[in-house]
């Protein structure tokens, strides 16, 4: 039971990507949410599957859906802004760490490797 409360917790701090903004736009012009982005990246992954050959496309959407999770607690900063930005990475990396702190030690791992 506690490893279910632990992984319903995590979902439950993922979805403040849907609050995080970045700098690109919707085709209305609105800013787009980091989950958003995930959402458009995990679709053109699905959409193009079939031109990409041997890659492992379940992997592929683990990595499109990882891929930005930590810019949950800290934002996104633009690639724009990042030249000069020490430690994103790092940080990010944290943020991730501690955004997966109550799930399972193997998925966490998991997680953080794919990343």
């Amino acid at each position: 039971m506690e490893e279910l409360i632990g992984r319903i917790a995590f979902i439950k701090e993922a979805e403040r990507l849907k609050n995080v903004l970045r700098s690109a736009h919707t085709s209305s012009g609105r800013r787009e949410s980091t989950a958003e982005h995930t959402w458009r990246l995990c679709l053109m992954a699905i959409t193009f599957a079939d031109q990409l050959g041997s890659v492992d496309v379940a992997k592929l959407l683990r990595l499109c859906v990882i891929h930005d999770l930590g810019e949950a607690l800290h934002g996104d900063i633009p690639a724009t802004e990042q030249a000069g930005t020490v430690g994103k990475s790092e940080q990010e990396r944290k943020d991730l760490i501690e955004l997966t702190r109550t799930l399972p030690p193997s998925l966490q791992a998991e997680f953080v490797t794919l990343w």
